[in-house]
């Protein structure tokens, strides 16, 4: 996650789509490199990538083009933008599915949770959530992640068909998140998001 300066928007997209994915998806074990738009809030921009294994980010490959080896053009605009979060998370379900090439819109939902309630919600993702998920217009996947490096520990992301499911951004979260209300009180560094996929201009 990351949000540039106004006047550093049309640079920052152009070094995103020239030269700093491309750099990523040609690394072997990088699967797919997708980025979205917050559809309100901060910071402005998400991208997300699937790789093979964590390991991916150990390789000789990997190392060339990030730490110390990074460009000139990279180390200015980092220095330049805001909101900066990097984490890398392990996927616990389902399996080894990958963003659903059909997704136009995104959820994301991060949190910290005792390990005494985490049991309970964990039943009520399996048994509850994902059924009244799978009845919400235009739904496509659930995965569900624990923190590698960074947090909060727990990430869970929303695939939908359709921008239009963002338009309105509260109704969306009551849709969403209502029945995770019931938690609200054992969550920690709750992060709600909703993002469209970025189209390159």
């Amino acid at each position: 996650m990351m949000e540039p300066p106004e006047e550093m928007e049309e640079e920052f997209n152009e070094w995103y789509d020239t030269e700093h994915i491309p750099e990523r998806e040609a690394v072997p074990g990088i699967l797919s490199a997708q980025r979205f738009v917050v559809n309100e809030g901060f910071p402005r921009y998400l991208a997300l990538y699937d790789l093979e294994s964590i390991d991916v980010l150990q390789s000789e490959s990997y190392k060339r083009i990030g730490g110390d080896h990074l460009s000139p053009w990279t180390r200015r605009i980092i220095r330049s933008v805001q909101g900066l979060k990097r984490n890398v998370y392990k996927q616990t379900f389902p399996g080894a599915a990958r963003i659903s090439k059909e997704a136009n819109a995104l959820a994301l939902w991060a949190y910290d949770i005792d390990a005494i309630e985490e049991n309970e919600l964990n039943q009520w993702y399996d048994k509850e959530w994902i059924s009244h998920l799978k009845k919400t217009d235009g739904f496509l996947n659930i995965r569900r992640f624990i923190s590698v490096e960074g947090f909060p520990k727990h990430l869970t992301l929303l695939d939908f068909k359709e921008i239009r499911f963002l338009k309105d951004e509260a109704d969306q979260k009551a849709l969403l998140f209502r029945e995770a209300i019931k938690f609200e009180k054992y969550l920690k560094g709750t992060i709600h998001g909703l993002y469209r996929k970025y189209l390159k201009k």
